[in-house]
């Protein structure tokens, strides 16, 4: 059995072809995002997955035994290639350690930590949050309470004021190690609403809901399905409204810190369910059919 991670490029595509041709070796082809609907904004991605590389992901997609996805909206899109296929949803999970770390203290703990994590592919999801979050940050009430914390791209200038506190962090060497330094007290987690979003998987959420950390996110996509599966968190709904409610969903967590507590252990106790080590019978369950 080969298990082949979003087989498009050129060489691998001969090599795929090769195998499917020769019948010997069950093919298994795993996706986790909707390549042929890659946000324009995303620049780097948009030049990668051309014409031609969609065309070769989408055929070698259409030779595989088995297809595992991680949402049931690219399962949809899967069986539209390959009607023929085995096709397994396997949700994103997080690694089980992640349930008792405890998140290192802030530079300043006096300070409330709102939180942001991801890549620079992310430039209009967080444009749905950039104005909303910053109007926030430098209020009078929060200038000397709370700071803006990017971990990953650097967002801080989109939202810094003359009154506003943010700090960035970079990137780490490693995914265990990026977890082990997040420090919010509250994240949020901006989303757009597009076709290419609403087939990707909740694992911010789950992250963040792993370290004990409630979350504050858009309501669209996997954010949407995931709260009203019940997962903890705060949804603020935007695509039915103009002005999505970011800064009131912020201010009721931020004024109460019991309710925020709650809401983290809450989370935490959601999360459990969603670890590699409470989930790994699914991957043995699709690979073993």
């Amino acid at each position: 059995m080969i298990v082949g991670q979003r087989i498009c490029n050129e060489g691998s595509s001969v090599t795929w072809k090769k195998l499917a041709k020769a019948g010997h070796t069950k093919l298994v082809f795993e996706t986790d995002d909707l390549l042929s609907e890659v946000d324009p904004s995303n620049k780097q991605a948009v030049l990668f997955y051309d014409a031609d590389t969609v065309r070769r992901y989408h055929e070698n997609m259409a030779m595989a035994d088995v297809i595992t996805v991680t949402t049931d909206r690219l399962a949809e899109h899967a069986r539209t290639v390959n009607p023929t296929a085995q096709i397994h949803v396997l949700p994103n999970q997080v690694p089980g350690w992640l349930l008792d770390h405890e998140k290192p203290a802030t530079p300043d703990p006096s300070l409330i930590t709102i939180g942001w994590r991801g890549g620079k592919s992310h430039d209009r999801d967080f444009g749905e949050l950039a104005r909303p979050l910053r109007s926030f940050l430098q209020h009078p009430r929060n200038r000397e309470r709370m700071e803006l914390h990017c971990m990953g791209a650097d967002y801080t200038p989109r939202v810094t004021s003359n009154h506003s506190r943010t700090r960035w962090t970079g990137w780490h060497v490693s995914v265990a190690d990026f977890l082990r330094a997040v420090d919010f007290d509250l994240a949020v987690i901006p989303l757009r609403d597009s076709v290419f979003n609403a087939c990707k998987s909740d694992l911010a959420l789950v992250e963040m809901a792993a370290l004990g950390i409630p979350s504050v996110m858009s309501g669209v996509g996997p954010y949407a399905e995931a709260h009203m599966a019940g997962a903890p968190s705060v949804l603020v709904l935007n695509g039915t409204s103009k002005r999505p409610d970011w800064q009131g969903a912020l201010r009721d967590l931020v004024d109460d810190p019991e309710a925020r507590t709650q809401l983290g252990k809450q989370a935490r106790e959601w999360a459990a369910t969603r670890t590699i080590e409470a989930n790994i019978h699914r991957w043995e369950e699709a690979y073993s059919s």
